[in-house]
């Protein structure tokens, strides 16, 4: 018999079985506070220690074999030279020992804060044997060492007219540790949805959309490539004669000339051809910031409070996505006639539940249309003037039918749907289905084959993690499938969403546990047998919205299936505990970093000092789950950390930029560690935009 599933939308529990699981849950994760055996004991931070050891210099040939060690606890490095321990903290440092054959052994201080992952790379010295040095060499002196007035230099031989030398700053033995972490738009900046009734009033015609392609280029003005390798003189002298009432040399083969008002672009095109010289013609056109935030037209975009959240509308500057790249919505199967759906964009799907047909993939439902709800977030149509909007203003949708309109189906219908989705084009694969796992079930193994399948052909695929307040159910317990958890609109994760050690993200999904509808995911729907929107929670909307960014990641050329999760659980906005944890994965999707393909270490960090001196920057590395910047020999005191990615790669800060900084105590000798936590520069407040800028900036 056919294991039965369900999709996340409904939320029945009994109340004695919240009861108990409530209670299990505090018990296996302390979820209501407080440390085993009650009382307020405070339980001691444990301090993770990570790092290489190098020969000579920190970035110098690895050291295999060394041992470090703290106190009773030590580590072997291994053939890169990396090594890994964890040691409890019973003081503010802790002092770490590295030592190998034939190198002088040293001590290194760390502060140890409130414990945490601190990365450290040592590089230790050769051991100074007996004869090291040349045969007749002078204690004291160094090989090319000249004597006072000998050889040449600035002294002429007399030494009355050397240039003093630059005062050399000190070695210090203070260095900064920073972790960084990417950040979406703080909640205050994200939409704020209003008050609206449950079921919108459905839309049926677009208002008039304001035409902007006439002005994407500068009136008059062209940009003209001219033969280089001969003279140019005869076609600056006919500049006139074309029409041309100024003209700036922009480099020896281009210029940007102005042409008379009174003629038309094709007169004044067809005469800067017919110069001498002339090689190539085209307009100025307009440039825009990469990465100022795109505002649909759509009227309850307003009340999608989820896209802000996850910085869609940063993303949409990059990419509105692709009608190349197909998302797979396997589900109850959708309503392609609703006025917010484009039948367009509905490429032929399949239907697995009732008649094996290649076209009756519609939901029949007359309330909650499960499928529609699902396609409406990843991609409804968009700046259309009509209803919401969709995470993908361009994108096609295959609708796979695997469930029938109350929500019920077959893990084998779920099995059959992928392979067809994938032999038949699909990209991405969204899942907000599930079912408890059993793995020793031969039909959860013939859908894991599917899975497996699907990633080998290049199809990335995406699940809900269910919504029982407890552990991960398939298909999103697969290892090879991107578990999504919901969180509310606060970033915290929601009442009914699972989690677990395969939970890789969480993404909104809505929360209407304190009676306000408006806290659920606004989507297309039917409501009463009416094509309409209505608010809706679950993990089934959560899966979705990181569906909905894969698909945009494919529209920007990044395709490949393990790039993709690499880069989405990299990237996430760490929420919960620090680092991966079972509640919230990696953190919550962070749409513009995922899809302009940018990692944590790409940031570049550096340590301003009080006195104006900028030390750094460094990559970070990476150290487990974290990335640390490694500034070395920072002066002690109160200083500032800043760091940067440049996502558009223009060589300097502005926006669409991540950047940050934070302020940190570093010691005399030691390690100091800090997060640095990195948001697009256009949400930070404009005073620490300034002073970021002038940072990054000032060279």
């Amino acid at each position: 018999m056919s294991t039965s599933l369900h999709f996340g939308a409904r939320l029945w529990r009994h109340p004695a079985a919240l009861l108990l699981s409530l209670a299990l849950a505090a018990v296996l994760t302390g979820c209501f506070g407080g440390w085993p055996g009650g009382g307020s004991v405070v339980p001691p931070a444990t301090l993770t220690i990570q790092g290489t050891v190098a020969h000579g210099a920190t970035d110098g040939p690895p050291i295999p074999g060394a041992t470090v060690s703290v106190g009773d606890v030590s580590a072997v490095t291994d053939a890169e030279g990396r090594f890994s321990l964890e040691v409890v903290v019973d003081g503010d440092t802790v002092t770490v020992t590295v030592s190998a054959p034939g190198y002088e052994p040293r001590q290194v201080v760390v502060a140890a804060g409130e414990g945490g992952v601190i990365a450290l790379d040592v590089a230790l010295q050769p051991v100074e044997e007996p004869g090291d040095k040349d045969p007749g060499e002078e204690p004291g002196e160094q090989p090319g060492e000249e004597e006072p007035g000998e050889g040449g230099g600035n002294s002429g031989g007399n030494g009355d007219d050397t240039e003093p030398e630059e005062p050399q700053r000190p070695a210090y033995e203070g260095r900064v540790a920073a972790s960084v972490r990417l950040r979406n738009a703080p909640v205050s900046a994200a939409a704020v949805a209003s008050t609206a009734p449950f079921a919108v009033p459905p839309q049926h015609a677009p208002s008039a959309l304001r035409q902007t392609a006439g002005n994407e280029y500068v009136p008059g003005q062209w940009i003209v490539e001219v033969d280089d390798s001969g003279p140019v003189h005869a076609a600056a002298v006919a500049w006139g004669e074309a029409g041309i009432v100024s003209a700036e040399r922009l480099s020896d083969s281009y210029y940007l000339v102005v042409a008379d008002e009174s003629l038309s672009d094709e007169e004044v095109e067809q005469r800067l051809r017919s110069l001498p010289g002339v090689v190539a013609v085209g307009r100025n056109q307009r440039v825009y910031p990469i990465a100022l935030a795109v505002t649909p037209n759509d009227p309850y975009y307003s009340l999608q409070w989820s896209l802000p959240l996850i910085g869609a509308p940063y993303a949409w500057s990059i990419t509105t996505g692709s009608p190349n790249v197909v998302v797979a919505v396997i589900d109850t199967g959708l309503r392609d006639d609703h006025p917010d759906i484009d039948p367009r964009a509905v490429v032929s799907g399949r239907n697995f539940v009732s008649d094996q047909s290649s076209s009756n993939y519609r939901d029949g439902a007359s309330s909650l249309s499960h499928g529609t709800m699902v396609a409406g977030i990843i991609g409804a149509r968009t700046n259309n003037g009509v209803g919401v909007a969709g995470l993908n203003w361009s994108v096609s949708i295959m609708p796979v039918r695997v469930l029938s309109s109350s929500g019920s189906g077959t893990v084998a219908n779920v099995g059959q749907g992928i392979r067809w989705a994938v032999d038949n084009g699909a990209d991405v694969i969204n899942l907000s289905l599930a079912w408890d796992s059993n793995p020793s079930d031969p039909g959860e193994r013939f859908v894991a084959e599917q899975i497996e399948y699907a990633i080998s052909r290049g199809v990335t695929v995406v699940a809900g993690a269910g919504n029982d307040n407890g552990r991960v159910t398939m298909p999103a317990a697969h290892p090879d499938v991107i578990a999504v958890g919901a969180v509310d609109r606060n970033k915290r994760r929601a009442w009914y969403s699972n989690y677990g050690p395969e939970l890789d993200l969480v993404a909104p999904g809505g929360s209407q546990q304190s009676g306000s509808t408006s806290g659920g995911i606004l989507s297309t729907d039917v409501v009463n047998r009416r094509l309409s929107y209505s608010y809706q929670q679950g993990t089934s909307f959560a899966s979705p919205h990181v569906a909905g960014v894969v698909a945009l990641m494919y529209a920007n050329g990044i395709t490949d299936p393990y790039t993709v999760r690499e880069i989405l659980l990299d990237t996430a906005e760490d929420l919960g505990a620090r680092g991966f944890d079972y509640q919230y994965g990696y953190g919550l999707v962070n749409a513009y970093a995922a899809v302009a393909g940018i990692r944590r270490q790409d940031a570049l960090v550096g340590v301003l000092e009080a006195d104006g001196t900028v030390v750094g920057p460094v990559h970070p590395k990476p150290a487990g789950n974290e990335r640390v910047a490694l500034v070395e020999s920072v002066a002690p005191g109160r200083q500032t950390v800043f760091g940067w990615i440049d996502v558009n790669a223009d060589g300097s800060l502005d926006a669409g930029d991540f950047a940050g900084m934070a302020e940190v105590e570093v010691p005399e000798r030691g390690t100091a560690a800090v997060d640095l936590d990195l948001y697009i520069l256009d949400t930070l407040p404009g005073d620490t935009q300034q002073r970021l800028l002038g940072i990054v900036n000032q060279g």
